[in-house]
Formats: structure tokens, sequence, C-alpha cells
């Protein structure tokens, strides 16, 4: 039999983990419920991670990637539509695969309970901020415009909005509202514009 490369075998973990998790919760997620998912040893286990917290550390780097870091080019004729838009892909993401997006947010609070673990939670929305704030200079550049106040802040506020929710449609399942929700949000961000950044 061949022998199973150790990157795909600590993908193959991660994937099981987030199986447990999504299933049982992150509090059921031991190494040995880890590992019975995977069909593996512990022994692999170790040997493919340090601790459990390494393998933590992975898979949030993956699911916060595969759902929705860097935000998405827009399309749209203008820039409440443009926002509306980026809002609606971030949120599609969640529709699709609710489970990743829960042990997201378990991921997220758990971590930050954890001294060893917390700078994770500020690199996820670092990344966040990151992904958000590039796309907001786009969108000032493509719309000739300057953002009232410094793109952070905006960022800041884009990552509230959708974040917020992302959490309120797990609770309710209001997928209307929610989209009602985030129309609302693309117009009163659209509305912190300033003068054109170039004269006539």
């Amino acid at each position: 039999m061949a022998r199973i490369p150790a990157t795909q075998r600590r993908q193959d973990l991660v994937e099981a983990a987030f199986r447990v998790m999504a299933r049982d919760g992150i509090s059921a997620a031991t190494t040995r419920a880890i590992c019975t998912e995977a069909g593996v040893p512990q022994s692999v286990f170790h040997y493919c991670f340090h601790t459990k917290e390494d393998l933590l550390r992975q898979l949030a780097r993956s699911v916060v990637v595969e759902m929705g870091s860097p935000a998405p080019k827009t399309t749209a004729a203008d820039l409440e539509s443009s926002l509306a838009q980026a809002f609606d892909y971030l949120l599609r993401s969640a529709l699709e695969r609710p489970d990743r997006q829960l042990v997201l947010y378990e991921l997220t609070t758990t971590v930050l309970r954890d001294p060893g673990l917390a700078e994770l939670a500020h690199w996820q929305y670092d990344q966040y901020y990151e992904a958000i704030n590039a796309l907001l200079g786009d969108l000032a550049e493509r719309f000739d415009f300057r953002w009232a106040v410094p793109t952070e802040t905006v960022a800041r506020l884009f990552t509230v909005l959708i974040d917020g929710a992302i959490l309120s449609w797990l609770a309710d399942r209001n997928t209307e509202q929610t989209r009602a929700i985030l129309a609302l949000a693309a117009k009163q961000l659209a509305a912190l514009v300033d003068e054109p950044s170039r004269t006539s």
C-alpha cells in the first residue's frame, strides 16, 4: 500500500475535525474522536500535529479562507449595487455551507478564551478587514469618489454588518429578512461618500 504523505494526512485530520465539530460541537472534538472520524490511529495525529491547538490553527485558517476571504471583485454599475453584490457573495457562502459557518463562529469564540490561541481571532478579522479595505479602495477608484471616513473604518463597519447578518440568519434562517437588512446596509454604506476624487 502506498504511503500517504504527511501533508495529505494533515488535511484529512483537519477535515475529520471539521466533521466532528459540525456534527457534535467543538467540545466533542477530542484527538481520539478526530482520529476515529479519520480512520487512523492516534499516533498519526501526533505525527502530523504537535498538539490539538496546532490542528485548530490550521482548521481556522482553512475555513476563514474558504468562507470568503478575500472578498470578491464586483461588477455592478453603481456603488450601492456593488456593495450589495459583495454582501450577497458573502451571504451565499454561509447559505451554502451553514455547518462550516457555524464551526467558524464557534472556533472564534473558543480561541478567544485561550490566551495561547487568541491571536487566531485577531488574524481572522485582520484578513476580513484587509480584503474589504481592498474592495472599498477598488470601488472608490472605479466610481471616482472618496470615502467620507477612513476606509479602514468603513471596512470594519462592513465586516460588523455581514458578520451580524449571518449570525442572525443562522439563528432564524430567515433569508428574505437577511437580504433586506443587507440591502439597507449597502444603501447606508453608499451614503458614506465625499466629493469626487478628481475635479472635472
